[in-house]
């Protein structure tokens, strides 16, 4: 039961819809981020990104990104380290620092699937007491794979103090929060946690599942709003 596998999060962001007002909300922010406004230079990026409005472009899509990052938008900095990550494969050379410099940004501001690939980076470098930092700010916010590799952590004790209980709550939580049925391989990990817990430890356990409620960041929120998100900026610039 490891979290340092766990894909980054670069690939599911912004998932954007497209309808045929597509074009009209891509000409209306592109004037808007002509202008030097940065959430527009990141709406942007993803539309060309994700060829909505437009044909998809990469390069132009990391150039806007660019811009966006380089005039303090958190999104903006969270995509540009998705490119430096490898989503860029054909436009920039992958640069590892760069991508965990740009996500600490977007990490920092409250993204949830930024702190999970910061998470992640620090895992993969052994410095498990700086991931755990990030997996509960990021699991705290009801990211899925943040509560599997926290779930990860206690039950292996690395960059926490081994906590069976709390083990067993998150990889609870992991499962409730993606509605993901319960696997042979999940069902052997969760008997093998009771079969060492205290009756206390499982009633603590349960307990926690029950009361958690998952407290997503003003930011999150907004990075998960899509193309929705993107026309209700243009209303308010109007």
């Amino acid at each position: 039961m490891k979290f340092i596998g766990l894909a980054l999060s670069c690939f599911m962001f912004f998932s954007l819809t497209a309808c045929a007002d597509d074009a009209a909300t891509f000409e209306a922010m592109l004037a808007l981020a002509n202008k030097g406004d940065a959430e527009a230079q990141y709406h942007v990026g993803m539309m060309y990104n994700n060829g909505i409005g437009t044909a998809q472009d990469t390069r132009q899509a990391f150039q806007w990104f660019e811009k966006s990052a380089s005039a303090n938008d958190p999104l903006g900095a969270y995509k540009l380290g998705c490119y430096y990550d490898g989503q860029g494969a054909g436009v920039v050379e992958a640069n590892a620092d760069e991508a965990l410099k740009q996500k600490l940004v977007a990490a920092n501001a409250g993204y949830s699937l930024a702190q999970h690939d910061v998470a992640v980076t620090y895992a993969r470098q052994g410095n498990f007491e700086e991931a755990v930092k990030w997996l509960k700010l990021a699991s705290a916010q009801g990211y899925d794979s943040s509560l599997y590799g926290l779930s990860s952590s206690y039950h292996e004790g690395k960059g926490v103090k081994q906590d069976l209980s709390l083990a067993f709550a998150y990889l609870k939580l992991s499962m409730m929060v993606s509605q993901t049925e319960l696997t042979e391989s999940n069902k052997a990990i969760l008997d093998e946690m009771i079969g060492r817990m205290t009756q206390a430890q499982v009633d603590e356990a349960q307990k926690l599942v029950a009361e958690w409620k998952p407290q997503p960041s003003a930011l999150t929120i907004k990075a998960m709003g899509g193309i929705a998100e993107a026309e209700a900026y243009l209303q308010k610039a109007k």
